[in-house]
């Protein structure tokens, strides 16, 4: 998922070669969010690169040759956090939450995820519980967690140890019901059946109609409980902008 993409900026995606769908999430100033989307078969088209344009509601996603992106580049600017995106596989979609001020074009490219099925399977995993937390269902982000998980957030003054503390940890995601995570940069570590995924993300939400970002580092260790990777240690901290 790519948040915060503003005109004139340009970024490139990695998803899955499954993916059918680019969605394009732009939040309004009630806190709810319109939504514009494409089909494309990236299976078929490894690399893709879409021009987006706002309108009223939402944007314009168009498709352009690799000419025509090129051109394009030139008069956009790379955007300087180089989020990340990773299609999940369960809902074969690429999703990106935009907040476009202007009608200057953004440019988007997307590429399928490279690395060994594992590493890909570690992706899908933090992509699911990126999926369960944007749902801001408590239940269905504390299911991806172990039975003796430990959750250490540093604003709060010690640890949550075991699912009952983790739940209740998630139990406010209902007061905050436009809070969205995003990624940016990461990096996936493979040790048997241990896992890390580690890097920033972006934590938007919408706050008395003005749109908020605070930017965090995050920490996601996996165990491999029977062919599903499980997280054992969830640490996440602010990060300086």
């Amino acid at each position: 998922m790519l948040a915060d993409l503003n005109s004139g900026e340009r970024v490139t995606l990695q998803v899955s070669p499954e993916t059918r769908t680019l969605v394009v999430h732009c939040p309004t100033a009630t806190g709810r969010y319109e939504a514009s989307h494409i089909d494309y078969d990236f299976k078929a088209n490894p690399t893709a690169y879409f021009v987006l344009t706002a309108r009223p509601t939402c944007v314009n996603i168009q498709p352009v040759d690799a000419k025509a992106a090129t051109s394009l580049t030139r008069g956009t600017r790379e955007r300087i956090a180089r989020p990340v995106a990773y299609g999940a596989p369960r809902p074969a979609t690429a999703s990106a939450s935009s907040a476009l001020a202007s009608a200057a074009p953004a440019i988007a490219s997307a590429a399928p995820a490279a690395g060994a099925d594992v590493a890909a399977s570690v992706v899908a995993a933090t992509t699911t519980w990126i999926d369960a937390f944007n749902s801001r269902d408590a239940a269905r982000i504390s299911a991806l967690y172990d039975a003796d998980a430990v959750l250490s957030d540093t604003t709060e003054p010690k640890p949550r140890i075991g699912a009952a503390a983790i739940a209740d940890y998630y139990r406010t995601a209902a007061q905050h019901p436009t809070q969205r995570v995003a990624l940016g940069e990461r990096s996936i570590r493979v040790f048997g059946d241990t896992a890390i995924d580690s890097g920033t993300y972006n934590l938007f939400e919408m706050r008395d109609g003005q749109a908020t970002l605070t930017p965090a580092r995050y920490t996601l260790v996996y165990r491999n409980r029977g062919g599903r990777w499980m997280i054992v240690d969830h640490q996440t901290a602010p990060a300086s902008r």
